[in-house]
């Protein structure tokens, strides 16, 4: 399942790293969530999941960028849906990541990069 959750900085950087991070709740496509908004197509439901992540990562940091992890959450560890969310038994790891957003200071713009970019431009995103 599709997955998207806000992350700082150093939670991008240690997730790139290898690291494991330990958060339980990411905002998801659940079937309460379809159900609500069943006049949406794929694509905009995920927007709007990406735009929660996208909120919940400006209140994550100090200044600066955010950024919104999308992952792939094997279905196995998935213990509990809410109404647009699931928690996951198991740390996130990078080989759930699908691609990072960096979402502006504003909040206003995303802007998407696959995971396999990420490394490189981390030191331009630090500040």
């Amino acid at each position: 399942m599709r997955a998207y959750v806000g992350l700082t900085f150093d939670e991008v950087s240690a997730l790139i790293s290898g690291e494991s991070l330990k958060i339980e709740i990411l905002f998801a496509a659940t079937a309460e969530f379809v159900a609500t908004h069943i006049d949406l197509d794929e694509e905009e439901r995920e927007f709007i999941l990406t735009m929660l992540a996208a909120e919940e990562s400006l209140d994550l940091r100090e200044e600066g960028f955010g950024f919104v992890l999308a992952g792939d959450v094997p279905t196995n560890v998935i213990i509990e849906e809410g109404a647009d969310s699931i928690k996951v038994s198991e740390e996130i790891n990078r080989d759930w990541a699908a691609c990072i957003f960096l979402v502006s200071p504003d909040g206003q713009d995303l802007t998407w990069y696959g995971i396999q970019e990420v490394e490189n431009l981390l030191p331009s995103w630090s500040s």
